[in-house]
C-alpha cells in the first residue's frame, strides 16, 4: 500500500508539468491521442515496477526512471503527431481574432451612430463634437497603444502556465494605466482652459465645454478599460471583451436617443447627452470587466497573484518599457494624420469633406488589421514563452497572409461600392466626385498599411519594441508629411497627392518593421540554439 502511494505521488510529481502543457488552450485540442498513448505505457511501466522482484527502494527509482523516459517520449509524440503547420495556425489566427475584430467593428459602428445622431441633431453640435474628438484622439490612440504593452507579457505567462504571475501583471498595468491616466488629465485640465484660445467660433465655446469634461472624463475609463481588456486577451479570452463591448455600444446608442432627443421622460440634453451616454456605457466597460477577472471562479489563481504584493516586483518597469513605445508609435502616426488635416485645410472646404469621408471609411480597415495583427501579437508571445521559435516565424506568417487577404477584400469592396459608401456621409456630388479621386492612392496605401501592423505587432509579441519610434518618427514625420506636401503643392496634385503620400510612407514603415522582425527573430534562434542542453 505505501508502495503505491508513493507510486502516486511520483505520477503527480513528474506530470506537473505536461498537465499544465496540455492545459495551455493552444496544445489541449491537439494532444489527446498522444496522452492517452502515453497514460497506457506509463501504468504498464508502473505495474512491472512494483511487481519485479527487486526490493521496494530499487522499485521506486526504476518506475521513476521509465516515468522520466515516457515523459519525454511523450514531446516527441506530440511533435511528430501534432506538427504545427500554417494552415493550423492559420485557423487558431482567425479564431482569436474573430471576437477582437467583432469588438473592434462594434466601437467603429458606435462612433457612425454618434456622428449620424448628432448630426441630425445640429450642425453646431456636430462641429463642436468633431473639434473635441479630433483634439482628444490622439489622447486616445496613445493610451491604447500604452495598453498593448501589457498583452505579451501576459500570453507568455500563461504560456508557461504561470497564473500567478499573469495576475500579478493585471495589477502592474492597472497601475501603470492609472498613472498615465493621471498624466492625461493634467494634460486635458491645461487644455480645457485654453479651449477659447484655438481659434473656435465663440458660439461654439458653450457646446465644446461641457461636451470636453464628460469626454475626458470618459477617457480616463477607457485607460482601466483597456487594461483589464489586455489582460484577459493576453489569456486568449477574446470573447470577453466582445461581449462587453458590444453590450456598452447598446447602451451608448439606446442612451444617445434617449439624452440627445429627450426621450422616455429625460430632458432634451443635445450634445451633451451624447457625451454622458458614452461615459456611462465606458464606465460600465470597466465594472463589467472588473466583476469578470474577480468574481469568476476560473479566475481565482489569477486574483491570487494580482493580491500577492510578493510577486510582480519590477514588472511596473517591465510593463511601461513595452507600453510606451507603443503607445509614442501608435500616437505619432495618429498626430501625422492630423498634422496633414492642415493641408488639406489650406486647398478648401470641399477638399476637406471629402477627405474626412474617405478617413471615416478607412477606419474601418485599419480596425480589422489591428484585431487581426493583435491576435497573432498574443500567440506569438505564448509560443515565444516557451521557446517555440519555429511556431513564432509560422505565426508572424501567417499574419500577414492574413491581413494581406484582408486588405484585398478591404480595398476591394470599398471600390466597388464606393459610391454608397459616400452617400452615406454626404448629399453632395462635388464632395461624392471628389472622394472617388482618393480611390487609387486609398487601394496602394492598403498594402503599406497592412505590412507595417503585421510586423509592428510580430515586434510586440516578440517584447522587442524599441526600434519601432525611430521607424515611426522617420515614417510618419520625415517622410509622410513632406511627401504630401510636395505630391500636393509644388506637383499641383491637390488632395489626390496628399493621400499619394500615405503609401510612400506606410511601405517605408512597413519594410522596416519587416527587417527589423527578421533580425530579431533570427537572434533570438540563434541564441537559443546557443543554450546548454539544446541539440538542435
Amino acid at each position: 500500500m505505501a508502495a503505491i502511494v508513493i507510486i502516486v505521488r511520483l505520477i503527480s510529481d513528474e506530470f506537473h508539468d505536461f498537465n499544465l502543457y496540455f492545459d495551455n488552450p493552444f496544445n489541449k485540442a491537439i494532444s489527446s491521442k498522444v496522452q492517452f498513448k502515453v497514460s497506457f505505457w506509463l501504468f504498464e511501466s508502473l505495474v512491472l515496477a512494483l511487481w519485479e522482484a527487486v526490493p521496494l527502494p530499487d522499485r521506486i527509482q526504476l518506475a521513476r526512471t521509465k516515468l522520466t523516459f515516457f515523459s519525454k517520449i511523450l514531446n516527441i509524440f506530440a511533435a511528430m503527431e501534432n506538427k504545427v503547420t500554417l494552415q493550423t495556425i492559420l485557423k487558431r489566427l482567425l479564431s482569436l481574432a474573430g471576437p477582437i475584430v467583432i469588438g473592434q467593428l462594434g466601437v467603429v459602428f458606435v462612433s457612425f451612430a454618434d456622428t449620424f445622431m448628432v448630426g441630425h441633431y445640429g450642425v453646431e453640435e456636430l462641429a463642436a463634437a468633431s473639434f473635441v474628438n479630433n483634439l482628444t484622439m490622439i489622447l486616445v490612440v496613445t493610451g491604447l497603444g500604452f495598453s498593448l504593452g501589457l498583452t505579451p507579457l501576459v500570453s507568455e505567462a500563461e504560456g508557461k502556465a504561470d497564473r500567478r504571475r499573469a495576475g500579478a501583471l493585471l495589477r502592474n498595468g492597472l497601475k501603470s494605466n492609472g498613472i498615465l491616466s493621471a498624466i492625461v488629465f493634467a494634460v486635458m485640465l491645461i487644455l480645457y482652459f485654453n479651449l477659447g484660445n484655438m481659434g473656435q467660433p465663440d458660439e461654439l465655446l458653450p457646446l465644446i465645454r461641457p461636451y470636453f469634461i464628460v469626454v475626458s472624463a470618459s477617457i480616463l475609463c477607457t485607460y482601466i478599460f483597456n487594461a483589464f481588456k489586455q489582460f484577459t486577451d493576453g489569456l486568449t479570452r477574446t470573447k470577453v471583451s466582445m461581449v462587453v463591448i458590444i453590450t456598452s455600444n447598446v447602451m451608448n446608442i439606446a442612451g444617445n436617443y434617449v439624452l440627445i432627443y429627450g426621450k422616455a421622460g429625460f430632458p432634451e440634453m443635445g450634445l451633451l447627452g451624447a457625451g454622458i451616454s458614452t461615459l456611462v456605457s465606458r464606465i460600465f466597460t470597466v465594472a463589467a470587466m472588473a466583476g469578470y477577472v474577480f468574481f469568476n471562479k476560473t479566475m481565482k489563481e489569477y486574483v491570487a497573484g494580482y493580491r500577492d504584493k510578493a510577486i510582480g516586483r519590477g514588472m511596473l518597469k517591465n510593463v511601461a518599457r513595452l507600453g510606451t513605445p507603443i503607445g509614442l508609435q501608435m500616437g505619432m502616426e495618429t498626430a501625422s494624420f492630423s498634422l496633414i488635416v492642415i493641408f488639406v485645410g489650406m486647398l478648401g472646404t470641399m477638399e476637406l469633406a471629402a477627405h474626412q469621408v474617405m478617413v471615416t471609411i478607412s477606419q474601418i480597415c485599419y480596425m480589422l488589421y489591428i484585431a487581426l495583427a493583435s491576435a497573432s501579437a498574443i500567440m506569438i508571445s505564448s509560443f515565444n514563452g516557451r521557446k517555440m521559435h519555429r511556431e513564432v516565424a509560422l505565426t508572424a506568417r501567417a499574419a500577414y497572409i492574413s491581413i494581406l487577404g484582408m486588405t484585398v477584400i478591404c480595398a476591394g469592396s470599398v471600390i466597388v461600392f464606393l459610391k454608397p459608401l459616400t452617400s452615406l456621409f454626404t448629399e453632395s456630388p462635388a464632395v461624392a466626385a471628389m472622394a472617388a479621386t482618393l480611390a487609387l492612392p486609398f487601394l496602394l496605401y492598403q498594402f503599406g498599411d497592412g505590412l507595417q501592423i503585421a510586423y509592428a505587432n510580430a515586434l510586440r509579441g516578440l517584447q522587442r519594441v524599441k526600434p519601432i519610434l525611430p521607424i515611426a518618427f522617420v515614417s510618419y514625420f520625415i517622410i509622410s508629411i513632406p511627401a504630401s506636401y510636395v505630391f500636393a503643392f509644388p506637383l499641383g496634385m491637390g488632395l489626390q497627392g496628399i493621400w499619394f503620400g500615405y503609401p510612400v510612407s506606410l511601405t517605408f514603415a512597413g519594410i522596416f518593421y519587416y527587417l527589423t522582425y527578421r533580425k530579431t527573430y533570427m537572434k533570438i534562434t540563434l541564441n537559443a540554439q546557443k543554450e546548454p542542453g539544446n541539440d538542435n
